[in-house]
C-alpha cells in the first residue's frame, strides 16, 4: 500500500506546528539533501538576532530555524497564487516546480550570512571585499548547491511535470532580484519568476512574515495580531506581480506596525545598540585574523566560520602573550560575551515622519557627533562618547513604485488602486529615527543630554512627531 507518509516528512516548529519536507528515497535527491548540506547546517550556529540574544535570554533561535520557516511560508504562498500566476503567464510550469523554486529561495535566502549576520556585512564583508550576504547566497546557490537543486524532481505537492527541473538561477534571482544573474551569460529570467520576485524582495515577504513573529516569540515580546494566514490568502498574481486584495488591508497595516514595534523594542534595543558599538571596535581586526581573504576566494574557511567557531577562536587568544594584539582583542571579546558593556545610553530621542522632508537628507552619525561636541561646555569637548542613529522605514518611502511597491487590488474597479493603500499608510510612519548618545560612565550625563538636545534642535524640524 502506498501511503502519503512515504513522500513527506514532518519537522516540528513552534510557529506553524509541523513543516512538511519531501522525504529522501534511495537514489533520489530530495529536500533533506539540501537542508542537511553543511552550508545550510552552519546556519544553526549563527543567531537569528545578531546581538539581541544578549538582551533577551530566550532569543537563542538560529538563522537555520528562520530559514525553514521562510521555506514553509514560501511554499504556502506558491500554492495560493499559482492559479492566478498561471492565468497571467500561461508559460508558467507545473505547480510543484513553482512551489519548489519558491521554497528553495526561502530556505537559502540567508545561506551566505557570516557571524552576526547583517553586522558582518556592514562591518567587514562590504568594506573589505565589496560583498554582502545576498551576493554570497547567490554564489552558494549557483556553485555549491546548484547540482543538488537541479537534481530535485518533486515538491511536497507532488512530482514535477516530465522534463522539468528547478533552475538554480531562478532561485538565485528570487533571493536578490537584480539583473546580475542575466549578465552572466545565462538565459533570461522567465516572466513567471519575475512576477514572484516580491515574495522575498518586497515590503511584505515570506522572510519578514516569519522573522517578525519568530523573533517576538523567542524574545517573549507581545505583539498585536499578525494574521499571516489572511495576508497569504488574499495574495494573488496580476500583471503587476504579487498583489494584495483590498480585504488584506487591515492585516497589512497590523503587520507593518508590528514590524515597526519590533525594530523599536528589540532590534534597536538600547543595550543591543551599545553592544553593537563595542563590537564594532573589535570586529574588523578580529575578522582580519580569522578570514583575511574574501569568502569567494576561500569558501572552505568561510563555511567553517560561525559564531561558535569565532567565540572558540577568540577565547583561545587569551593564552597569547600579555598586551599582544590578539590578547587585547580576546579581552575585549570576553567583556562583550559576559555583558560587561563598555557604553551606557545617556540620551535618547525618537523622531518619526509621515513623509520624507523635501530637499533634505538624514543626519549622519559623524554630523550628529560633531554637533554634540559643539554644544558641550568648552572644558568637556574632549570627552569620549559615541553616538548612534538607528533608522527604520516602517513602510516603503514610495510604496507605489520601485522594488518595495505594494500593489492593492479593488474588486469594485477591477484595478490596482493607490488610494486604498494611502488610507492605511496614514497610520504607519514613512521614516523613523532613534538618536542616541552613549558614554563610558554617567559622570557627564546631563551635559551630554543637553548638548544632544541642542544639536538635534538645529536639524530636526518642529513638525517632527516624538514617538
Amino acid at each position: 500500500m502506498k501511503l502519503p507518509y512515504d513522500d513527506a516528512h514532518l519537522i516540528a516548529d513552534p510557529l506553524y506546528g509541523y513543516l512538511r519536507i519531501t522525504l529522501s528515497r534511495p537514489g533520489e535527491v530530495a529536500e533533506p539533501d539540501i537542508i542537511d548540506n553543511p552550508w545550510v547546517q552552519r546556519l544553526k550556529r549563527i543567531h537569528q538576532l545578531q546581538s539581541s540574544w544578549w538582551v533577551f535570554p530566550g532569543a537563542e533561535h538560529s538563522r537555520f530555524a528562520h530559514s525553514l520557516g521562510a521555506m514553509h511560508l514560501a511554499g504556502r504562498l506558491a500554492r495560493q497564487v499559482y492559479p492566478t500566476l498561471r492565468e497571467v503567464e500561461p508559460g508558467t510550469p507545473s505547480l510543484p516546480l513553482v512551489e519548489e523554486t519558491l521554497r528553495l529561495a526561502g530556505l537559502l535566502h540567508d545561506v551566505g550570512h557570516g557571524p552576526f549576520s547583517h553586522f558582518c556585512d556592514e562591518h567587514y564583508l562590504q568594506p573589505a571585499f565589496g560583498l554582502d550576504h545576498e551576493q554570497l547566497s547567490q554564489h552558494l546557490i549557483l556553485n555549491e548547491l546548484g547540482e543538488l537543486i537541479a537534481a530535485l524532481r518533486r515538491s511536497p505537492s507532488g512530482p514535477f511535470a516530465d522534463g522539468e527541473a528547478v533552475d538554480p538561477w531562478h532561485v538565485a534571482y528570487l533571493v536578490r532580484a537584480v539583473p546580475a544573474a542575466e549578465a552572466a551569460g545565462t538565459a533570461p529570467i522567465p516572466r513567471w519568476v519575475r512576477l514572484l520576485h516580491r515574495a522575498l524582495s518586497g515590503a511584505v515577504t515570506v522572510d519578514n512574515l516569519d522573522y517578525v513573529r519568530r523573533d517576538a516569540h523567542f524574545c517573549g515580546v507581545g505583539l498585536g495580531p499578525i494574521d499571516v494566514d489572511r495576508l497569504i490568502y488574499y495574495t494573488f498574481c496580476t500583471d503587476d506581480g504579487l498583489t494584495f486584495h483590498k480585504r488584506a488591508l487591515s492585516s497589512l497595516r497590523a503587520f507593518l506596525n508590528a514590524r515597526f514595534y519590533m525594530y523599536e523594542n528589540v532590534y534597536f534595543h538600547r543595550v543591543g545598540h551599545a553592544i553593537d558599538l563595542h563590537l564594532g571596535e573589535i570586529f574588523r581586526p578580529t575578522m582580519e585574523q580569522v578570514l583575511p581573504r574574501s569568502p569567494l576566494d576561500d569558501l572552505s574557511s568561510y563555511r567553517r566560520l560561525t559564531e561558535w567557531s569565532l567565540f572558540t577562536t577568540v577565547e583561545a587568544w587569551l593564552d597569547e602573550p600579555l598586551h599582544s594584539p590578539r590578547r587585547e582583542l580576546a579581552e575585549e571579546w570576553q567583556a562583550i560575551i559576559h555583558r560587561h558593556v563598555k557604553y551606557s545610553v545617556v540620551y535618547e530621542h525618537h523622531v518619526e515622519r509621515q513623509q520624507p522632508l523635501p530637499a533634505a537628507r538624514d543626519l549622519t552619525a559623524d554630523e550628529f557627533h560633531a554637533a554634540v561636541v559643539r554644544h558641550l561646555p568648552p572644558h568637556l569637548r574632549g570627552l569620549e562618547f559615541r553616538v548612534g542613529i538607528a533608522s527604520q522605514d516602517p513602510r516603503p518611502v514610495n510604496p507605489f513604485a520601485g522594488p518595495k511597491r505594494i500593489a492593492v487590488y479593488d474588486p469594485a474597479t477591477d484595478r490596482i488602486e493607490e488610494q486604498l493603500l494611502t488610507g492605511i499608510l496614514e497610520f504607519v510612519p514613512a521614516k523613523a529615527h532613534l538618536y542616541r548618545v552613549f558614554a563610558i560612565g554617567r559622570e557627564h550625563e546631563r551635559e551630554l543630554a543637553l548638548a544632544a538636545r541642542a544639536a538635534l534642535s538645529e536639524v530636526e524640524p518642529q513638525s517632527s512627531v516624538n514617538l
